[in-house]
């Protein structure tokens, strides 16, 4: 708080004397005219009761006219000749016309020639050089002090929050992921703070979900490892070995290098969404129609996959990658199959500007309760969701980071069909 306190306190030292040498010279320039004029009009009648007084009387006569009034003023009055009065250039036409004009050394005099003789009265109305020293002075002493109050307080609460953000800092560095900044949302820091636990937020469910990839992988990968293990120690063994060992055996390698594949996937689609303008613009509905026929294509026989399209519309724009979103689709397709007793159907609908893409099956449905769960990683939420049925459980989690990815989302609700319906949502750039 130290050092915060004397940067600042320097700073607004710094400032207030540019002020003083600065900006107050520079304004007196400016208006130099303007505080002329206003002077000239403040003694203005002052200056005119002396002038008959000492009107047609000879210099002898006005000096001593001069010190009888001198006890009236509480300045000094004087008497000086043209020559010997100190007048700015700008003001010394004026000066011989009569006007009060300012003069001296520092302009601390005022000065008024006596009508057209050769001689002229000035007067300095202003308080003594001592008094305006001792209240200059003053003046800033309490300047001084009054500036350190708002460094002082300003400091203390800047020292407050950070300290709050180096203890959460430190806190997070030693392992305690849920360490947050608390901060007043009218702290100067609060918008670090803010970033701050928005990273902590995000790293601590990176870690969290990684931490969970990683048990269920290793989960996973036991079952054909034990395999392939048994195999190997078979055809090591004494008893003959059956011939379709190996081939087991590159089976289960085969199962292990899918896993692999899919949790690198998972893994690339972590990060944040693409921002708008990345991704190239296309027509969709007619690259949708191609990707739903070649599932057709290639289903098993005694389902029906039908595809229901917008009505009275040929085209719409959207920003997409084809690849990957082809990904969610046969995702979504094949797990309908897999789980509807006859039909699927994916039905196209525009709702202002965003495509819904619904894949709609007449299976058993999901659970309210469990729709919340099904894009976790190596979910299954029943025995029929098995490895040969249902894969590892990383198809849903790895389709809605995919659209996370494409700035969508990814939902379930109750199918007309009375199964389930995945409904995924993209933002439309344009339509036909």
């Amino acid at each position: 708080m130290k050092r915060i306190f004397i940067t600042l306190y320097i700073l607004f030292i710094i400032a207030f004397i540019g002020i003083l040498f600065g900006v107050l010279p520079l304004l007196e320039t400016v208006y130099r005219d303007a505080y002329v004029i206003q002077g000239r009009e403040e003694i203005k009648g002052t200056f005119s009761l002396v002038m008959e007084r000492l009107e047609g009387l000879t210099p002898t006569d006005q000096q001593r006219e001069i010190h009888r009034l001198q006890p009236r003023f509480g300045y000094p009055l004087g008497l000086m000749t043209l020559d010997q009065a100190e007048v700015p250039e700008e003001d010394l036409e004026a000066f011989k016309n009569g006007v009060i004009v300012p003069g001296g050394e520092d302009d601390d005099l005022a000065i008024q020639r006596i009508g057209t003789t050769d001689w002229a009265l000035h007067m300095n109305p202003f308080i003594d050089d001592e008094l305006d020293t001792r209240a200059t002075r003053l003046f800033l002493g309490l300047c001084m002090f009054l500036m350190a109050l708002p460094a002082l307080v300003w400091s203390f609460f800047l020292q407050r929050d950070l300290n709050r953000i180096g203890k959460a800092s430190r806190a997070f560095g030693q392992g305690d992921h849920s360490a947050r900044v608390r901060l007043s949302r009218f702290s100067a820091m609060a918008f670090i703070g803010n970033a701050f636990n928005q990273m902590a937020q995000r790293t601590e469910g990176l870690i969290s979900s990684q931490k969970d990839l990683a048990n269920s992988v290793s989960h996973e990968i036991r079952t054909p490892l034990s395999r392939i293990k048994f195999s190997l120690e078979m055809m090591a063994g004494t008893t003959p070995a059956r011939r379709d060992y190996p081939a087991e055996i590159a089976k289960d390698v085969e199962e292990i290098e899918s896993l692999v594949d899919e949790m690198l996937t998972y893994a690339r689609f972590g990060r944040e969404p693409v921002k708008k303008g990345e991704l190239p613009q296309q027509e969709i509905l007619s690259w949708l129609f191609t990707v739903v026929d070649l599932e057709r294509q290639n289903m098993a026989p005694g389902k029906t996959l039908k595809l229901v399209p917008l009505p009275d519309k040929n085209t719409l724009i959207t920003e997409f990658e084809p690849r990957y979103l082809e990904w969610v689709i046969r995702n979504l397709v094949r797990n309908a199959l897999r789980h509807a007793t006859e039909c699927i159907e994916v039905v196209i609908e525009e709702k202002g500007k965003n495509l819904a893409i619904h894949v709609d099956d007449d299976g058993p449905g999901i659970l309210e309760e469990k729709r919340g769960s099904v894009f976790k990683p190596f979910m299954r939420l029943d025995q029929s969701r098995n490895r040969k049925s249902g894969g590892y459980g990383l198809g849903l989690a790895i389709a809605q980071r995919i659209t996370l990815w494409h700035r969508g989302r990814l939902k379930i609700t109750r199918s007309p069909l009375k199964g389930a319906r995945f409904t995924l949502v993209l933002p439309l750039t344009g339509s036909g």
